[in-house]
């Protein structure tokens, strides 16, 4: 059941980010709620369905958003899978989470910034400027808000003996 909420989820996300989110920007950063969402998800419901679902959400926001098809699918797969992996021990709690987030959002940017730098031979000029401290700002924002909504509507099964 927390794969097909999960699922809901991301759905619903994509559909608000390619209509919504899109057209709206502060300072010229353009708002992410995928990448918090997916941080949120890879925290609280392990590697199965974060990586399922990063892969699904990168790729319909490539093919949506770019001419570069696999780059934002990869970004999200690399960075859903080194926080839900148990091999790195990542903290599980909100202020771990709003540290990943931001340190996941500068990585996204720099990895798809890369990666559209390898394809087309644009530069890197404004990767690092004043909207990627702003995106980094929202993204944290949008990952409190999707952390406590994931909390209440999934079911996280705890054992007591």
């Amino acid at each position: 059941m927390n794969k097909f909420k999960a699922f809901i989820l991301i759905v619903i996300a994509v559909i608000l980010q390619s209509t919504l989110f899109t057209n709206f920007n502060i300072l010229g950063a353009n708002i992410n709620i995928i990448l918090p969402l997916l941080i949120a998800l890879s925290q609280i419901l392990g590697q199965n369905v974060s990586t399922n679902c990063a892969l699904f959400s990168g790729l319909v926001e490539d093919i949506l958003f770019t001419n570069i098809i696999g780059a934002r699918a990869l970004s999200y797969f690399i960075i859903t899978y080194f926080i839900s992996s148990k091999r790195y021990h990542i903290s599980k709690d909100l202020k771990t989470g709003i540290l990943t987030t931001a340190i996941s959002s500068i990585a996204h940017i720099i990895l798809v910034s890369f990666i559209y730098f390898i394809f087309t031979r644009k530069s890197f000029e404004g990767v690092f400027d004043l909207y990627m401290i702003i995106e980094v700002i929202l993204n944290c924002i949008f990952y409190f808000i999707f952390y406590k909504l994931i909390k209440k509507i999934m079911y996280i099964p705890t054992y007591r003996f």
